[in-house]
């Protein structure tokens, strides 16, 4: 049986106590207004017996809302970062094992899918959150459950940053949901100072699924001026077993990636970056997740994803004016189905081909006027989006999105900060109707989004801010092209060439919190809190009601509201981080009006404790993650009593040993008490015979580097 548990009560209390620790420091207010502007731009000051203390995640300089590098706990926006450091904890084996601590965020997958779909505060599906792989958009799609899923893997990852709501819309077309952003190593982060060349070598075993991995990366410096790192990435898995001990089928997968990246100096203030990824998984896949039925389809999958980017910056030392940034990219993935299940239908072949290609250039330029620091960033971008596949269902076409912005940030002493902002997005999508005979449609729209932010400084490491921001997403190709073929018959699905762009509104408010030196010399406690409210127009799903003609269509509005908070507490010899949320979203009018919003609330809370031994040299710690239930209700038939699926609770243990300079040894359990559950935001069949989530699971690292 799945773990039940009262949730609310404990997300609550989290909450609170997140709170109280943002509140207690405040009687500390004077003593941090001395530290003066060096904190107020971000730069730790931190006491002498702290220096050689490792940043918290919060102070994680990162991408932000606006656009500009800055740290997680000086941004006016809810951003979550996960660092090397907490990577490593986890020993993630997929990208939604990054984000399991990521407040306001469900990153879910099926166990026989290695792809992975974000949800963010209830908004899912492709398009609703822009995912980025070193900024290039990752915009895959298959028809099924789970659609809107992208594929990383974790072992690439540097680091990974999430802006939640549509305050992220100057990031591109659609986002209403928010932004994750993945991030590869550069040379100059695995490269030590004095180093002209270095080699590791990672080697992992889990012995749920008796699975191994090796990691290779090498990296090269030739001069000041260019450098280049290369990575390579096994990963072997079995099918794993659940928390009742049961094998669930079809988990097991073969992944080959890897990547390669230079980067060029040419001249003071230049720089070029060239990467290219390749990833490639194998694995079986149903098309109802888990389900044992004799009769559904089970296909092997071979799917590549291919990502080449090029980025340009150029800031020179002594011209505020110029801060520019231009990036190409494209990405292709391509996922090739053969059927092996049931026996008659053995051979046949589908494939699902989405490819992106675009740009997107942006300028901040600075300067002093009235006693306000100015910031003005302006920018423009562009993406051209095909898709293409031998299935009836999938929505074939091309698809054009566009934009450009305008922002001006001021910063009044050190006390107010205002940033005001305007977005402009067009689309445009191209298709075939499922007419005999079939002919060519075309839809555009546009639209203006504004964002205001107001940010006071009471006092320092204090601020609350507020936020109203709007954002934009125009219809797929899968809601507009879609045709016939998922369900047949009468359930064949219809072009709809009348939806409406969905446009997303919220209000926002905020409190950062960055002290030093609260309950002993050297700490630091970093917190953010928000609250938000966002109503959704013209919300676009699928009418499954029976009878109906199948179809996209507006369905009404969405409301999301709720409150999220993170605190890292560190103490030089150890470290607690807390995390929480509490949210619900539903749908408010039309045709399923007061239902849940894509399997939500997404009550969550988590608790991560570590200590640091051995002259900083072992870290161990545990964390606890609770989630909680989800009520489901029909789409078919909105009079059916809604299902109730129940939360669980997780605890995993980790310990990091960095023996010397050259030699890491990682070790963690995760599921410690082998918690028998299903991730209810996955599309795990309720008819299948396990649960979906892995039971306990012992898993080890021993990484190796020489360098010189």
């Amino acid at each position: 049986m799945r773990t039940t548990t009262n949730t609310t009560l404990m997300a609550s209390t989290a909450l609170a106590f997140v709170l109280g620790l943002c509140a207690a420091p405040m009687a500390n207010a004077q003593e941090q207004e001395k530290k003066g502007a060096a904190a107020k731009a971000g730069r730790l000051v931190p006491a002498k017996a702290a220096r050689n203390q490792p940043a918290t995640m919060l102070d994680l300089i990162t991408i932000s809302a606006t656009m500009i590098k800055t740290a997680v706990i000086d941004s006016m926006a809810a951003i979550s970062a996960v660092d090397q450091d907490e990577l490593a904890h986890i020993q993630p084996n997929t990208a939604a094992d990054i984000f399991r601590t990521t407040p306001g965020v469900a990153a879910s997958m099926n166990g026989d899918d290695p792809a992975t779909a974000i949800n963010i505060r209830g908004l899912e599906q492709y398009g609703r959150v822009v995912v980025t792989l070193d900024g290039a958009r990752q915009d895959y799609w298959r028809v099924g459950h789970g659609s809107g899923s992208f594929y990383v893997e974790p072992d690439l990852i540097k680091e990974a940053t999430v802006i939640r709501g549509p305050v992220s819309n100057a990031y591109g077309s659609g986002g209403i949901g928010g932004v994750v952003s993945f991030e590869t190593k550069d040379a100059g982060d695995f490269l030590k100072k004095d180093e002209r060349w270095a080699l590791s070598e990672k080697l992992g075993y889990e012995d749920n699924g008796g699975g191994f991995t090796t990691s290779t990366t090498s990296a090269y410096r030739f001069s000041d001026n260019a450098d280049i790192i290369g990575n390579l990435i096994y990963r072997d898995r079995d099918s794993y077993t659940d928390g009742n001990g049961a094998t669930v089928p079809w988990t097991g997968e073969r992944v080959t990636s890897g990547y390669l990246k230079t980067a060029l100096r040419p001249a003071d203030g230049h720089e070029l970056k060239l990467g290219v990824i390749l990833q490639r998984y194998n694995d079986q896949i149903t098309s109802s997740s888990g389900s044992t039925s004799p009769t559904l389809s089970r296909y092997d999958a071979n799917t590549t994803n291919q990502t080449y980017t090029a980025a340009y910056t150029w800031k020179p030392d002594d011209n505020d004016l110029i801060d520019l940034s231009a990036n190409a990219y494209h990405n292709r993935t391509r996922a090739e189905q053969t059927q092996v299940w049931p026996t008659n239908m053995i051979g046949n072949f589908r494939f699902y081909d989405v490819a992106t290609s675009g740009f997107n250039i942006k300028n901040s330029s600075r300067f002093d006027a009235w006693d306000i620091a100015h910031t003005l960033t302006y920018g423009l971008d562009y993406y051209y989006l095909e898709a293409s596949s031998e299935a009836a269902h999938f929505g074939a076409g091309e698809q054009q999105g566009y934009g450009g912005f305008l922002q001006w940030q001021g910063d009044y002493k050190e006390w107010l900060q205002v940033i005001g902002a305007m977005r402009y997005d067009g689309y445009q999508l191209d298709g075939e109707t499922r007419t005999t005979p079939a002919q060519q449609a075309s839809i555009s729209g546009d639209r203006w989004s504004p964002r205001l932010t107001v940010g006071v400084t009471p006092f320092e490491g204090f601020q609350l801010y507020g936020t109203y921001s709007e954002g934009y997403r125009a219809p797929g190709l899968q809601d507009v092209f879609r045709g016939g073929g998922a369900h047949g018959g009468t359930d064949a699905y219809r072009p709809n060439l009348l939806l409406q762009p969905e446009t997303a509104k919220n209000w926002e408010a905020g409190i950062n919190v960055k002290y030093d030196d609260v309950l002993m010399a050297g700490d630091r406690l970093r917190a953010k809190v928000n609250v938000f409210h966002t109503h959704v127009e013209d919300y676009i799903e699928a009418d499954l009601r029976a009878g109906v003609t199948r179809t996209a269509i507006n369905i009404g509005d969405a409301r999301l509201k709720g409150i999220e908070a993170e605190a890292v507490y560190d103490y030089g010899w150890g470290f607690v981080n807390l995390a929480g949320a509490l949210i619900d979203a539903k749908v408010v009018s039309g045709l399923y009006a007061g239902q849940a919003l894509n399997n939500t609330p997404l009550d969550r809370i988590s608790a991560t404790f570590g200590f640091r031994m051995l002259e900083d040299q072992l870290t161990i710690g545990a964390q606890y993650l609770s989630v909680g239930k989800i009520t489901r209700t029909s789409r078919t038939n909105p009079t059916l009593a809604p299902v109730v699926d129940d939360g669980f609770n997780l605890v995993n243990v980790f310990a990091n040993w960095t023996i010397n300079d050259n030699l890491k040894l990682d070790f963690g359990v995760d599921n410690v008490f082998n918690t028998a559950y299903t991730d209810p935001q996955s599309a795990w069949s309720t008819t299948a015979a396990t649960e979906q989530g892995k039971g306990r699971t012992f898993k080890v690292a021993l990484s190796g580097r020489i360098g010189g």
